[in-house]
């Protein structure tokens, strides 16, 4: 595969990856007002972190350069999609969460975010 196609898929890929944290950043703000009650996490908050995860590992391995990777920061958006993946599917079908899993997922999914903005990589 040459590196305008690798491009290409990665550019596709970082659209669903924006798409996932909008899904996820949406589950909690449509339901803000019920924050002190517990806020059920919704079907979309699950299919935004598999879909966040899945196309993050994609855009990994089809780096162009993978010599140019922060494997640092990587690592901890993998860890961090993977805590935000179990949390949702663990809590996705109880109608009252724990009053701490939906800031948690929002704030693993701002982490999330910081470090691809401040992580870029090496050499940049």
């Amino acid at each position: 595969m040459d590196d305008s196609t690798k491009e290409l898929l990665i550019s596709i890929f970082l659209v669903l990856h924006l798409l996932g944290i909008a899904v996820l950043l949406a589950g909690f703000f449509s339901n803000l007002k019920e924050l002190t009650k517990g806020i059920k996490v919704s079907a979309g908050v699950l299919h935004g972190s598999y879909l966040m995860l899945f196309t993050g590992l994609a855009m990994a391995g089809l780096a162009v350069d993978p010599s140019k990777l922060n494997a640092f920061v990587i690592s901890l958006k993998l860890i961090a999609l993977v805590f935000i993946f179990l949390l949702a599917f663990r809590y996705r079908k109880k109608n009252l969460t724990p009053v701490w899993v939906v800031p948690s997922i929002v704030g693993l999914t701002t982490l999330n975010i910081v470090l691809a903005v401040f992580g870029q990589v090496a050499g940049a």
